[in-house]
């Protein structure tokens, strides 16, 4: 890795460092502090920290520290008085402050890199080789990343009977071609999160959360959006020469803002020595860790997601899809997915991740009862290969409950928790099941325990509002709404989520805003032009209601019934509004899990019409007294 300060290169790699293109002398200590501190810019690195890293530990005096950093400091045309490059901050240590580049050479990844004009040569078969072959590479090294984690884990919690929390931080790429290997990077995030769920004497941030930080955030920031996390791990992948991978990781406690480890990793990603790199890594990791790790345990963390690395590379693409979270994504998702199983028939993570991807189609996006099959489907493939799978059955139990199978939903959500009780879904397929019943100290418990496990996940994030808005819990609701769209500002679906709670409290103006914002951030979705009609309905401005149900329909997508028919209920017109209810039942509509107790069909709840709908989706009287049971 080089670095560039002003006009001085510092090659980590190969331990020089040049001024304006000119060798310049350095000690060798001297170079390493200089080093350590710019991979640590982001903390102050304690005089403490600098022994033990560079000094391995040895006894060396305060004034050898000093007169290193003086030298270093000199270096780099900085001064103890001045203190542009390297700051002390008294009574805690020093942080390197100066802007940095960091850099990449190009010529050694020519051989590894396609040119952008290459995609119809022969250039392709070869970066889609070697673009397997770093998949291949991420997988070992990840397996390092663990035996290290444990370690150090185990010899700095300080509450052994309160597993510590650990943040993965999305790896970073750093090659001449960052957009097409940051997917193995983000991979690679996905599976260390992964093998950490199966370690018991810990608990992980969740993907879907830990992604949040894609941005590199600062440790304090973090501290104030996750204040339980106690570790956090983050890593650069880098493209290296010859077919290698480097892999610069660390790990920091939070509880104390201490570098517990940071180290380099490499790899050779050819095809002759990858499979005994995997088996040698892992009988490292059972022989290594002091603590007693279980058969289950040691098989995850030397199982790899497919044995057919061109399945596994679709399966990378498909997972970079998925997480877009929009329509045309989710589909381009499930086409690599479909090519992943394609190759590799038992590849179980490709089956689950395919019934996601339909699942929140099936949410968000089309008709539900076109996507529900695909999704049961999808999920009992993967069962027929590991029937045992907590992620499958949770992603079914959910879409059960969004169609409103209850009593399917409530047996395979059961089941789900009873193998994996640590799955945020599992939970909030229990939040909405409870919505359905009017079970409020249910909804609360179950979001609770949501939120606790996957706390920025957006799916919790946008049901968990209805969850809490559906069962007349407003005051809850619009908290919940205020803090993730504090967390979450840039999607649109929560605050056309939002401005249905604040329209029930009468803060109309307040639901106008933000049904105006969901409008503008999603100005393709149906479903934020029927929650603005609704806001202008709810205050007073009902003859706004019709252009926006128009333009909704204009949009050519599809078009939630139930809360069209919402719009219908407040202009009056309940034959409409029923006819749209009917349809919602045809289209199997997500939203008809909260008929019985949403309080915007109020002015219906008399209506012969409605308790009949309510017999037909079960959740009339006699059907909550047999769930119940």
């Amino acid at each position: 890795m080089k670095y560039l300060t002003g006009n001085i290169e510092i090659d980590s790699a190969h331990f020089t460092v040049t001024q304006a293109g000119k060798a310049v002398p350095v000690e060798p200590k001297v170079f390493d502090v200089i080093v350590y501190l710019i991979i640590h810019r982001d903390s102050v690195v304690s005089r403490d920290e600098l022994f033990r890293q560079i000094w391995g530990g040895r006894e060396v005096s305060d004034t050898t520290l000093s007169n290193h950093i003086k030298s270093a400091r000199k270096l780099l045309g900085d001064n103890g008085e001045s203190q542009q490059v390297i700051k002390t901050i008294r009574g805690r240590g020093y942080q390197f402050i100066a802007p940095i580049e960091t850099l990449f050479d190009q010529s050694s990844t020519s051989r590894l890199l396609p040119s952008s004009s290459g995609a119809h040569t022969g250039q392709t078969h070869s970066f889609t080789y070697n673009f397997r072959y770093l998949a291949m590479g991420l997988c070992a090294l990840l397996l390092m990343l663990l035996l290290i984690l444990n370690f150090n884990v185990q010899h700095t919690a300080s509450q052994p009977d309160t597993p510590p929390l650990v943040l993965v931080l999305p790896f970073g790429a750093s090659s001449a071609d960052n957009e097409k290997w940051q997917p193995f990077a983000d991979q690679m995030t996905r599976e260390v999160i992964r093998k950490l769920e199966h370690i018991s004497a810990l608990r992980v941030i969740p993907a879907a959360s830990a992604f949040s930080f894609k941005h590199g955030e600062p440790h304090q920031q973090i501290k104030q959006t996750l204040p339980k996390v106690r570790y956090v791990i983050n890593a650069m992948v880098n493209v290296s020469t010859d077919s290698n991978i480097r892999v610069t990781a660390n790990m920091t406690d939070l509880s104390f803002d201490q570098r517990l480890w940071d180290k380099d990793f490499e790899s050779r990603i050819d095809n002759n020595n990858f499979f005994s790199i995997q088996n040698n890594v892992a009988n490292a990791v059972s022989a290594s860790l002091e603590i007693a790790l279980g058969v289950k345990e040691q098989k995850a963390l030397s199982a790899l997601p497919t044995s057919d690395l061109i399945a596994y590379e679709y399966y990378v693409s498909g997972q970079q899809q998925l997480n877009l979270l929009t329509h045309a994504s989710l589909q381009q998702a499930i086409i690599l997915f479909d090519k992943a199983i394609e190759l590799d028939p038992e590849f179980t993570l490709a089956r689950i991740a395919k019934a996601d991807a339909y699942r929140l189609i099936m949410a968000y996006f089309e008709k539900p009862s076109m996507v529900l099959p695909m999704v049961i489907k999808s999920v009992n493939s993967a069962l027929l290969q590991q029937p045992e799978s907590a992620e499958a059955l949770s992603s079914l139990g959910m879409a059960y409950v969004l169609a409103w199978r209850w009593e399917d939903a409530w047996k395979v959500l059961n089941k789900a928790k009873e193998l994996n009780s640590d799955l945020a879904l599992t939970e909030l397929g229990f939040a909405l099941y409870y919505a359905g019943m009017g079970n409020e100290n249910g909804v609360r418990s179950a979001l609770a325990r949501a939120s606790t496990l996957d706390p920025l996940n957006i799916e919790v994030a946008d049901w968990g509002h209805w969850a809490l808005a559906m069962v007349g819990s407003l005051e809850s609701a619009i908290h919940w709404a205020d803090k993730n769209l504090q967390l979450h500002p840039e999607v649109g679906m929560l605050y056309s989520g939002a401005s249905v709670s604040a329209s029930l409290t009468g803060l109309h103006s307040r639901a106008i805003e933000l049904a105006k914002t969901g409008v503008t951030l999603d100005p393709d979705a149906p479903y934020a032009y029927l929650a603005l009609a609704q806001a202008y309905g709810y205050a007073g401005q009902k003859n706004k209601i019709p252009t926006l149900l128009a333009q909704a329909a204009s949009l050519g997508r599809y078009m939630c019934p139930y809360e069209t028919a919402i719009n219908y209920i407040i202009l009056d017109d309940l034959d409409r509004a029923f006819s749209l209810l009917n349809e919602a039942v045809s289209s199997r509509s997500n939203c008809l899990v909260f008929t019985r107790f949403d309080l915007r069909l109020a002015p219906v709840k008399h209506d012969q019409r409605y308790t009949s709908l309510l017999t037909r989706i079960g959740l009339d009287d006699a059907s909550l007294t047999r769930y119940s049971k």
